[in-house]
């Protein structure tokens, strides 16, 4: 098994994306998917974006859980994934449906929009209840069928359900674990997800795990508020880049 058409320069790349992107999740406790996502895409396609970082994501969500195992709030984890696991599933159908040029523009349009409801749901006092979460996990799951990132929407829901610190990065993250080995295992019966993307995601995915302890150690010595207008940013940039091939893949009349 080979990483088909890439070269070594750009297999190096992927494993450096890994990494640092790691380190960002570390410290926000989302956004890592997100940010890996954007800046995979040149490397694999745009179609293919999404099921390979899903394979990613899932080696990455399995050291976070191993690492924060003891801080998961057990009955918010089961409330969110009985409910939204389904709605994946059909995030993923309708996603595999879709041609290339709508899924670039469906992409960019959603992170372009993720920046403002995101400033938006930080300025909001909520109070979640488990009922509540049971019924934002509806949107929830079937946008992370179809997308990714959509974690930066839960964090405000789980905030306001009282977790913070270790139980907020430990829910998290075996939400995460949960979501991507959905998308793995359903994109995997698919022919979107080949072998070599699967190898490419796997390889991306044990890249991240070192970059997950030294993003705890910079977490100490960052700004936050630094930190998320970066992201936001690459967010804002990542977008364009999407809604740009969205028109350039677009057919002709």
């Amino acid at each position: 098994m080979t990483f088909g058409a890439l070269s070594q320069i750009d297999i190096l790349l992927l494993a450096l994306i890994g990494f640092s992107t790691a380190c960002f999740h570390s410290i926000a406790g989302f956004s890592g998917g997100l940010l890996l996502a954007i800046a995979v895409a040149p490397f694999v396609g745009i179609k293919e974006t999404v099921p390979t970082v899903s394979v990613a994501m899932l080696i990455s969500n399995i050291a976070r859980v191993n690492i924060f195992r003891r801080s998961i709030d057990w009955p918010i984890y089961l409330t969110i994934n009985a409910v939204a696991l389904p709605f994946v599933v059909l995030g993923i159908f309708m996603y595999l449906r879709m041609p290339t040029h709508y899924v670039a523009m469906f992409l960019g349009v959603f992170l372009m929009t993720m920046v403002p409801a995101r400033w938006w749901l930080e300025g909001q006092r909520v109070r979640v209840s488990l009922k509540s979460l049971g019924v934002i996990a509806v949107p929830y799951g079937f946008l992370s069928g179809t997308s990714f990132g959509v974690g930066l929407m839960l964090a405000p829901f789980l905030l306001g359900a009282g977790l913070a610190g270790e139980a907020l990065v430990a829910t998290a993250a075996a939400t995460g674990l949960s979501l991507n080995l959905t998308k793995t295992v359903f994109f995997g019966l698919s022919p979107l997800l080949t072998a070599q993307l699967a190898l490419i995601g796997a390889m991306i995915g044990a890249c991240t795990i070192p970059g997950h302890y030294l993003g705890a150690w910079i977490v100490r010595r960052t700004s936050l508020r630094v930190h998320a207008r970066i992201v936001e940013a690459i967010i804002v940039a990542g977008a364009l880049y999407y809604i740009w091939k969205g028109f350039a893949t677009w057919p002709a009349a």
